[in-house]
């Protein structure tokens, strides 16, 4: 395999998975993590330029918007602090979904990338963390003792969904039970935005497959739907077990799903978001940029920042930061992405069903939480695979090198339409 296939593939891999904690035994504060993150936004701003005329139409006014966007925070530091880069934490966060365009361009470049491969490595890493280095031991079924975080478990959904079409397409039980078995993890796991957001995904993955959009014939929901409740009912001895134990505390993590007014976490989500409304009516367009970031956290919580913001939702984070602006770039990365995904192409194959479910999961996991880095890097990987049905893989044949490199650069042709 020639080095630069290689290195992209480093690079692919880095994207998707070099900017989590959980890639870094679940810790947060890891200074390894913190210039992971920050190397490749300022990578990801560089590239806006570099890849340009290789990326997709909407990619490339996405790359018009938010390099200018880059450019105007650079010399807005320049004017009012006399300096280029006042905070590239303010740069950056702008950026980040730029890591999008990155991803779909090195993806065309580091040949296949099955979505199951990513399947491995997440469960990889949960083994691991949770049960190499015994984080898992110290996990009482309570929200203070969750081992993992939101974007942590959010990871999870990449293979509940993957099972859940393998089951669309080859409608073995099997399939749909390794799917369940996923869903009862995150679950478990306790964050309930990420159970939201995977049955969400999971309804429309089902959606779509009744539809006959994801296999050649469509999916018999009934069927589907009886053996979710033959699923519920083999679980009945598990919340059995669970009722002794933390059954109390666990049904009223789940119940703050549907009324998170009434509960701890979702009552002060719900109170960030109504406080910031009002700074954002304010400055509707831009946001406040490095003036927010100057004011630091206005809620004036204790365990908050001097400078910055930790807001959870990232609606309400790019509005109140950069503005409607900032946020209509997301949700036409976002947004464009799935279009492409789901009407370029008659039915899905894997990857593009799986990163189309995971994709949406991220608009409803944004309400209350800041989209994980690396859901970016995913979304540029379903823009690859929404413009390539199935990348043709590498050969170590010296024979059919040359195929692969004319096949190469037909990919390479077809990402610049």
């Amino acid at each position: 395999m020639p080095l630069k296939i290689v290195l992209y593939r480093i690079a692919l891999y880095a994207l998707l998975f070099g900017v989590n904690a959980l890639t870094y035994g679940g810790n947060s504060l890891n200074p390894i993590l913190d210039k992971a993150v920050s190397g490749l936004a300022f990578l990801g701003i560089v590239t806006l330029v570099l890849f340009y005329i290789d990326q997709p139409a909407i990619y490339k006014v996405a790359a018009w918007l938010l390099f200018l966007g880059v450019i105007l925070l650079v010399l807005e530091s320049k004017y009012e602090y006399n300096q280029y880069v006042y905070s590239f934490f303010v740069i950056k966060r702008f950026a980040y979904c730029g890591l999008a365009l990155s991803a779909c361009y090195v993806a065309s470049r580091a040949g296949v990338l099955k979505i199951q491969y990513a399947v491995h490595i997440i469960f990889g890493l949960y083994i691991v963390n949770q049960l190499l280095l015994g984080q898992i031991f110290s996990y009482a079924i309570t929200s203070e003792t969750r081992t993992t975080t939101a974007p942590e478990s959010f990871y999870l959904i990449i293979p509940f969904l993957y099972y859940m079409v393998i089951y669309a397409q080859e409608k073995r039980i099997i399939d749909l039970v390794k799917s369940l078995a996923v869903f009862g993890l995150i679950v478990f796991l306790l964050h309930r935005s990420v159970m939201s957001s995977a049955g969400v995904a999971g309804a429309v993955i089902l959606m779509m497959a009744g539809l006959g959009k994801i296999s050649s014939g469509s999916l018999n929901i009934g069927r589907t739907l009886g053996f979710f409740a033959l699923a519920l009912i083999a679980a009945l001895p598990f919340l059995g077990i669970l009722a002794t134990i933390k059954a109390d505390g666990f049904m009223e993590q789940i119940a703050g799903i549907f009324s998170p007014a009434e509960d701890n976490t979702g009552s002060w989500r719900l109170e960030q978001i109504t406080y910031y409304w009002d700074k954002i009516g304010d400055r509707p367009l831009l946001g406040w940029r490095y003036e927010g970031y100057d004011r630091g956290e206005i809620m004036e919580n204790e365990d908050f920042p001097e400078k910055g913001t930790i807001i959870h939702s990232q609606y309400v984070d790019m509005l109140y930061n950069y503005g409607a602006v900032g946020l209509a770039i997301n949700l036409l990365i976002i947004l464009g992405t799935m279009g492409v995904i789901y009407f370029r192409n008659r039915t899905l194959s894997t990857e593009q069903a799986v990163l189309f479910g995971f994709i949406t999961s991220g608009l409803l996991f944004g309400i209350s939480y800041q989209l994980p880095v690396f859901y970016w890097g995913f979304v540029g990987l379903g823009m690859f695979y929404g413009l390539n049905r199935q990348p043709v893989p590498y050969s170590d044949e010296p024979d059919e090198e040359d195929d692969y490199s004319s096949s190469h650069e037909s990919t390479s042709t077809q990402l610049s339409v």
